[in-house]
């Protein structure tokens, strides 16, 4: 949503395979998550966008919004946290 992304922070394991399926239901948006080399539109609509890569590398890494979106643009950011494998994600 504006200035958001819900949820903001997302766990998962190394080497696990991600997918996240993702949405907009109020202007153009876009995911980035450099370390993963993730860059996708998210267009505004019901469509979803589903988005796979696989976690490896251990840490927390920056999810921020890749297209530009309005005066709260530089505040659209998220977390992705992954955690050593053989540990669990909340």
């Amino acid at each position: 949503k504006k200035f958001a992304f819900v949820p903001s922070r997302i766990e998962v394991a190394e080497g696990e395979t991600v997918r996240l399926v993702v949405r907009s239901g109020d202007g153009m948006h876009g995911i980035q998550i450099k370390k993963f080399n993730v860059s996708e539109e998210v267009p505004r609509g019901s469509q979803p966008v589903t988005i796979e890569f696989t976690a490896t590398a251990v840490g927390e890494f920056e999810i921020a919004c890749s297209e530009f979106c309005g005066k709260g643009h530089e505040e659209m950011r998220g977390k992705l946290i992954v955690l050593p494998r053989g540990t669990r994600a909340r």
